[in-house]
């Protein structure tokens, strides 16, 4: 799963690079942009089935998994279409009304990947103990929109349109390539009745973890927004280029976590419900956060001091993020727990007010102190949601145990 996020982001990347190369850091931004507003809209379509597929399918007997694996994907599918087609319904009115050349091309194009990817399996896979293969069907989104960011042209409608059908020929393949697999292991997703009591009842499981991860991914959003404010459209691209390389290393983390995470719903489940337990079981997360933020402070700290122009620029925001990914793996771990005991309503208001005082923090900080006010800004947000995690179930929690073994 690593190697393919490795394959897909890094493709990107270095499309990327080679825009910065030619100056035309305009394109960058715009691309930059549209492509985090798309990726977070394709994250609020998938209204967190993988956690609840995963979870449900880590807790079914071995005779009914691939029962409980199916029901489970049609629910989802039915939900998220539904979330679908609204997000592409608001996309296509914002392109039409309140768009730039590039987002008026884009945005239509980009909308049947919306729709597509609520057939995505993702969820089953990570239930099975498949996760690698999730991970490689979902690169293909960002090597084809990589592909189109090199050859797109310098008009901004020509490239948008370019650059939207990419990325949805990426999902298609990617949710056929799925399919197939699941087929090939004889574990095909055959359609199976559901009913409307039983979607609701996934929509609001789901729902529940969508709150807990949307608002980390707002807050980035919001920082775009006041980045450009402060900056202007090319300190915007190098701000996302170099952005990006903090957020890729905490997307492999969250693999990681991923990939572990049928191991501590188990451990969880069987009693020992305390926070140690729980970075037990994401033990290689956290030691590869502790590795990888070191690696990113000092690689971007050389590269702003060893080089000049936009790749140093770039340099100094890799290392001003780096804490934040040590920050960020942490909270997500202490979400991930509280999740796997089932406490997706504690999480999900965790999140919703760190993303609160997330926003504040960007507005005031980055106003006063531009990247340097943004870098903290996101370790204040991570700092707050685990500590109301922490204070709501395993602070409990441990109290429960104490005075049991007291008595």
């Amino acid at each position: 799963m690593i190697l393919s996020f490795a394959i897909g982001q890094g493709s990107i990347f270095l499309a990327q690079t080679w825009l910065i190369q030619r100056g035309a850091l305009d394109l960058l931004a715009a691309f930059a942009t549209h492509f985090s507003f798309a990726i977070l809209a394709l994250m609020i379509v998938d209204f967190g089935a993988p956690v609840v597929i995963a979870t449900r399918i880590s807790l079914a007997g071995d005779r009914e998994v691939l029962d409980v694996a199916r029901r489970c994907y049609w629910q989802a599918s039915v939900v998220r279409l539904g979330v679908a087609l609204v997000l592409s319904l608001a996309a296509l009115v914002y392109a039409w009304f309140g768009g730039d050349g590039f987002s008026r091309t884009y945005v239509p194009a980009a909308v049947p990947a919306l729709l597509i990817s609520a057939f995505n399996a993702a969820g089953v896979f990570d239930g099975l103990g498949l996760s690698g293969i999730s991970g490689l069907t979902g690169m293909l989104a960002y090597i084809a929109s990589a592909i189109a960011l090199v050859v797109a042209g310098a008009q901004p409608a020509d490239a948008g349109m370019i650059l939207g059908v990419a990325l949805s020929l990426g999902y298609a393949f990617a949710v056929f390539a799925q399919m197939a697999v699941l087929w090939r292991l004889g574990c095909a997703m055959r359609v199976v009745k559901v009913s409307v009591a039983d979607c609701g009842a996934f929509a609001r499981e789901g729902f529940g973890v969508l709150l807990a991860i949307l608002p980390g991914q707002l807050s980035f959003r919001f920082q775009i927004v006041v980045c450009a404010a402060v900056l202007g459209q090319a300190g915007l691209g190098l701000f996302v280029y170099g952005r990006q390389i903090a957020a890729a290393v905490s997307q492999v983390l969250e693999f990681v976590r991923r990939a572990h995470f049928p191991d501590m719903v188990r451990a969880l489940r069987l009693g020992d419900t305390t926070l140690r337990a729980g970075f037990e079981a994401q033990r290689l997360a956290t030691l590869l956060a502790i590795a990888l933020t070191l690696g990113l402070m000092l690689v971007g700290s050389s590269s702003f001091l060893l080089m000049s122009g936009a790749f140093a620029q770039s340099g100094l925001v890799v290392a001003l993020f780096a804490v934040g990914v040590l920050t960020g793996a942490l909270s997500q771990t202490l979400a991930q727990a509280a999740q796997g005991l089932g406490r997706f309503r504690v999480v999900a208001v965790a999140a919703v007010l760190a993303m609160l005082v997330g926003f504040a923090a960007s507005a005031g900080f980055g106003a006063l102190l531009g990247l340097v006010g943004l870098a903290v800004a996101e370790v204040v947000t991570h700092v707050v949601g685990a500590l109301v995690i922490w204070a709501s179930v395993f602070r409990r929690a441990h109290g429960l145990k104490t005075l049991r073994v007291s008595a």
